[in-house]
């Protein structure tokens, strides 16, 4: 990998099971083990319907994500678009190791934080404060350089009354504040972005986009 990409996707696939919650049935499993055992490729993949949400199903698995290519020079940032239901979450989740691809691989340099929904990476019951010396515990930071960041953090997201109160009793505009403001000012290599900041006023907007805009080009930063 260049030194200048910092993101690789090749071949990148997810299916998915419809119906009730679980990964499958015994009989499906057994099956796959068959298969792998004697070199063969899992059955499975070779049927899946096509991710259209408003069509009726035509069989129990479906292809969230197909063969997707593409590759992330550092600093640059990328916005994923598309209808809802065509996947841009579920390759959101992929690249933030929340979930595993069916086929394919990622490479990536550096660290990522990732803002997916509201409380992304938040424990309810820990202060705004504390979350904020665990998220950047959780990205490999020591105390001394979270302490470094915490009063830029506290003030960018506009919860300083709130920051030794528990995040539970936040508002969901007020964890986005809080949960942006952690994953921006903690200097990840690639920040993640997903929708979740349609869930904060239009002044917050307004400072998210700017502060995007600001690591990318001061700091050369990537961002999704």
């Amino acid at each position: 990998m260049s030194d200048d990409i910092i993101l690789k996707v090749e071949h990148l696939s997810k299916q998915y099971r419809l119906g009730v919650v679980g990964t499958g049935t015994v009989a499906h499993d057994l099956n796959r083990t068959w298969h792998r055992l004697r070199g063969k490729e899992d059955p499975y993949l070779q049927i899946g319907a096509v991710n259209d949400r408003s069509a009726a199903a035509s069989s129990d698995y479906v292809w969230a994500l197909q063969d997707i290519n593409f590759e992330v020079q550092r600093g640059e940032i990328l916005g994923i678009i598309g209808k809802n239901g065509a996947g841009k979450s579920t390759l959101l989740k992929i690249l933030s190791r929340v979930t595993s691809p069916t086929t394919g691989s990622i490479k990536t340099k550096g660290r990522i934080a990732s803002l997916l929904e509201v409380g992304t990476g938040m424990h309810p019951e820990l202060t705004g404060r504390e979350n904020i010396y665990l998220n950047g515990a959780i990205l490999g930071m020591n105390k001394a350089e979270i302490s470094s960041k915490i009063d830029e953090i506290v003030e960018f997201s506009g919860c300083q009354m709130y920051i030794d109160t528990p995040v539970k009793r936040y508002s969901s505009g007020m964890r986005v504040r809080l949960g942006f403001a952690v994953a921006a000012f903690l200097e990840p290599d690639i920040l993640v972005v997903d929708e979740v900041l349609a869930v904060g006023d239009a002044e917050f907007q307004k400072k998210a986009i700017g502060k995007m805009q600001d690591i990318s080009n001061t700091s050369g930063r990537t961002v999704l």
